[in-house]
């Protein structure tokens, strides 16, 4: 009776040990996170446009691109796909003549890779070469009468175009590269404070856009008559965007 209790009595300490001691712990540092790479961007590109067709007909100047899109941060890439509303250029063109307003619309897809072994959210910053394909459709027309019209109504003044419209339609690609500084990504999650729209942080593209198709449509009125060119355009412009990432 009394190993039979004393039996008992072990076996239940046994029991009570086992039940207290602390269960193993998985390695939470070793399990990946979900983390938020999603953001909406806005920004705004500035060119300097040298496309020229050889007959007066050109795209010349300064101009803007407003861009509004969606993209993706990864650890050593990014990608973004922005629609772009595209300003200017504004400065004088076909031989000077006239001062035309330009205004049109497009999309750009953008993809960049780290040149660097840390991440492109570290808190050095990153940097690395980008690619961007890019489509527009502007049409600039002519603001006032003709620069070298003297207003003297002579026969050298009424041979002279009176206004001037002209169609650009373009494929470019860009060469780039860019510079990054980033938040460090927050984790996937339904809370108030991981669903707080925030500045995901900042891109800085320096490029070269180079047009894989650029035609042009050209009117101008001389007299009574309109007169109708097309063509191709060729040269470069000067790409410097900056680009903010919203994260949602």
């Amino acid at each position: 009776m009394r190993v039979g209790a004393l039996t008992g009595i072990l076996l239940g300490l046994a029991a009570s040990v086992a039940s207290a001691a602390p269960s193993p712990k998985t390695n939470d540092s070793a399990q990946p996170h979900a983390t938020r790479r999603n953001a909406w961007s806005v920004g705004f590109t500035g060119l300097r446009h040298a496309l020229k067709a050889g007959d007066g007909n050109e795209l010349t100047g300064n101009g803007g691109d407003v861009q509004f899109g969606r993209g993706y941060i990864g650890d050593s890439w990014f990608g973004d796909a922005t629609l772009d509303i595209l300003l200017g250029p504004f400065d004088p063109t076909f031989d000077r003549q006239f001062n035309v307003d330009y205004l049109g619309t497009g999309a750009t897809v953008t993809a960049g890779f780290s040149a660097q072994s840390k991440s492109l959210r570290s808190a050095e910053g990153g940097y690395g070469f980008a690619l961007s394909l890019s489509y527009a459709d502007i049409v600039g027309h002519s603001i006032g009468k003709n620069r070298q019209d003297s207003g003297l109504d002579r026969p050298e003044d009424r041979a002279l175009p009176s206004d001037y419209t002209m169609r650009v339609t373009y494929f470019s690609l860009t060469p780039s590269i860019f510079f990054a500084w980033l938040e460090p990504p927050r984790p996937a999650g339904n809370t108030p404070d991981l669903l707080t729209t925030r500045v995901e942080g900042y891109f800085l593209n320096l490029g070269v856009s180079m047009p894989l198709l650029a035609s042009y449509q050209a009117k101008q009125t001389v007299g009574d008559q309109q007169v109708t060119e097309s063509g191709q355009l060729r040269g470069y412009s000067i790409v410097v965007g900056l680009s903010a990432m919203l994260g949602t």
